[in-house]
């Protein structure tokens, strides 16, 4: 193991990983990554891998894009496969005041290049046929 590195990392998680990852794309030689047991084995294992798509913050929605993008490509860049499956959320209103921040949502998703629709009951139900729609 070497003895100094100009970065050292500390913790091998998503976070800790996605920095070295970040750092050696950038040309970084001199780094280190120290993690107690094993890669992934504190609470990034258990995350189930679930990216959120959108966030209300348009930064954070710049960086949630920028990891997506990063996932699609990581097995073609490394020869490592990853289990990368994208797949959508749906999300339920079951109110006017949530149909309105859903309606929101929508229009600052596509500010960050994120594809929202709104849908009606019948093609939820389509979409999701063990949902139960409400009178």
């Amino acid at each position: 193991m070497q003895s100094h590195a100009r970065v050292v990392v500390v913790g091998g998680g998503a976070v800790g990983v996605n920095v070295l990852y970040s750092l050696a794309k950038r040309g970084w030689t001199d780094v280190c990554l120290l993690e107690r047991t094993e890669l992934t084995a504190g609470s990034t294992w258990h995350a189930a891998g679930l990216i959120p798509i959108y966030s209300f913050s348009y930064k954070v929605g710049r960086m949630i894009k920028k990891t997506i993008d990063i996932y699609e490509n990581l097995e073609a860049e490394t020869g490592q496969g990853i289990g990368w499956h994208k797949c959508g959320q749906l999300r339920v209103a079951e109110s006017a005041d949530r149909m309105d921040e859903y309606l929101n949502y929508a229009s600052i998703a596509e500010t960050q290049g994120v594809r929202a629709e709104i849908l009606t009951p019948e093609e939820t139900l389509d979409l999701w046929p063990l949902m139960e729609r409400s009178p």
